[in-house]
């Protein structure tokens, strides 16, 4: 990771998401780089899920609707 871009880039303030990980990788003939965005919390994630998994009220198709929009959400 090269620490000048990382600190240039909070010096722009409100142009760069904070919660982006920037990663460098060079090699002789190609530079990648990578802007990998941190994940929410995963017990809030745990604890949404057995929520529902404890639902007796929903049955399987609305328990896969609303997993499904929980990881949306999380993987946004």
């Amino acid at each position: 990771m090269d620490d000048k871009n990382l600190d240039s880039s909070k010096s722009l303030g409100n142009e760069i998401n904070i919660d982006t990980n920037i990663s460098k990788i060079k090699t002789n003939d190609v530079e990648i780089t990578m802007h990998i965005k941190k994940l929410k919390n995963p017990a809030e994630l745990l604890e949404k899920l057995y929520s529902i998994r404890n639902n007796a009220t929903l049955n399987n198709e609305e328990k896969n609707k609303e997993v499904k929009r929980i990881m949306t959400d999380y993987m946004r």
